[in-house]
This record gives C-alpha cells, sequence and structure tokens, in this order.
C-alpha cells in the first residue's frame, strides 16, 4: 500500500509558488486508505503447543502508525479491530485452505485496540516495552485453541470495521477490510495426550 509523504513540498512547488499561498495538508484528515499502521508481536505464542488445549500465555501485539501524526491515528483505532487465524508453518502439511485452518482455531480471537493506559492494562503489559513515539495500542489474544497437529504460525489480521465514528458500527467482522497483516513465531502443535477426570474438569496428563 502506497502512503503519501505530508509537510514536504517538491522543488517545483517551493520555487514557483510566487506569493501564492499554499494550504498545508491537515494530517487529521486522512483518508481511510491514506492511514498507515504497523504491527510487531511483543509477546509470541510458545513454540510447542497440544492439540485441543488452551495456547499457554496471552499473545500480545502493538499497533503503531506509520503517519506522522500519531494522534490522529489513536482517534481511528476506534474504527479497528484485528482477528487471529491459522496459516501453515515451515515445512508444514497441513491445509492452507483459509476455510479449512478457519475451523482448527477457536478461543480469544478477536480483540479491539486498547490504548497503552487502558485500565485493563495490567501489571505484565504495563511493564512491556510497548511505548514509541508512533505507537497507537496494543491487542491481546488468549486461551487460543489449535484443534489438529501440524506446524502453524498465528497471524495477526487488522482490520477496518468503519471509515469514521459517526459510522454505524459492524455486527461482526464479516466484510470488514484488513489493512495489515503480521505473523507469529512458528508453533508445534503434538497430539493431544490422555486426559483424566479431576472431579471437575478433564485435564490434560503430560
Amino acid at each position: 500500500m502506497a502512503h503519501r509523504t505530508f509537510g514536504r513540498s517538491s522543488a517545483h512547488s517551493r520555487h514557483d509558488t510566487g506569493n501564492r499561498r499554499v494550504p498545508r495538508p491537515s494530517r487529521t484528515s486522512l483518508s481511510p486508505e491514506d492511514r498507515g499502521y504497523a504491527m510487531d508481536i511483543v509477546v509470541q505464542p510458545p513454540s510447542n503447543a497440544r492439540a485441543g488445549y488452551s495456547i499457554n500465555g496471552t499473545i500480545i501485539v502493538r499497533l503503531r502508525t506509520t503517519n506522522p501524526n500519531p494522534n490522529a491515528a489513536t482517534e481511528d483505532a476506534l474504527n479497528l479491530a484485528a482477528i487471529a487465524s491459522l496459516v501453515p508453518g515451515p515445512g508444514s502439511t497441513v491445509s492452507s485452505d483459509p476455510t479449512v485452518l478457519n475451523t482448527l482455531l477457536s478461543g480469544r480471537r478477536v480483540d479491539n485496540i486498547h490504548t497503552l493506559a487502558d485500565d485493563e492494562a495490567d501489571g505484565s503489559i504495563a511493564s512491556m516495552e510497548l511505548s514509541d513515539s508512533q505507537a497507537v495500542g496494543y491487542m491481546r489474544f488468549s486461551g487460543l485453541v489449535i484443534r489438529q497437529a501440524g506446524t502453524y504460525r498465528i497471524r495477526i489480521t487488522l482490520l477496518r470495521m468503519r471509515n469514521s465514528s459517526s459510522d454505524p458500527p459492524p455486527a461482526s467482522v464479516t466484510g470488514a477490510a484488513a489493512v495489515q497483516v503480521v505473523d507469529s513465531n512458528p508453533i508445534v502443535v503434538q497430539a493431544g495426550g490422555p486426559t483424566a477426570y479431576n472431579g471437575k474438569y478433564l485435564v490434560a496428563k503430560y
């Protein structure tokens, strides 16, 4: 996706404007297509997991803006969300069909954008190096379960749910526009082990 460069004038415009006043482009009036974002995973999933059981830990993804004005991006974050999905990992023999892969991942797959000062931020998140001059916020994904053995990556896709806060909120992520993606490190998922009943839950025996 090409991004426009703001705040710079070409050599032609600097020497050929005469006395005409050239209006500066507004940094807060960017179209949705011009609002650039980047993501990085600051807390990766574990390298190993068991099929049918929750992946240990919480995946945390930082969202940054690639535009000069992070305040505008922070406001725009209300119109964004992110979803976790599966893609085959290196050397994997699992299906590459997104429809099939979509059935193999469950848990908290969708999250909104949390600001860095979000009251929900617990001590572990607050202590992380999430601060950045271009930081917009973060997303977190917990309780993810991969149902089938194999090697995978978890793909986080940033979605534009609506163009502005004045638009009606969408009912679901279906039809939302993909803005940016980032893939996790590979996860090797082994076949689920035997289970035992502890009087309340079925638990894995490793």
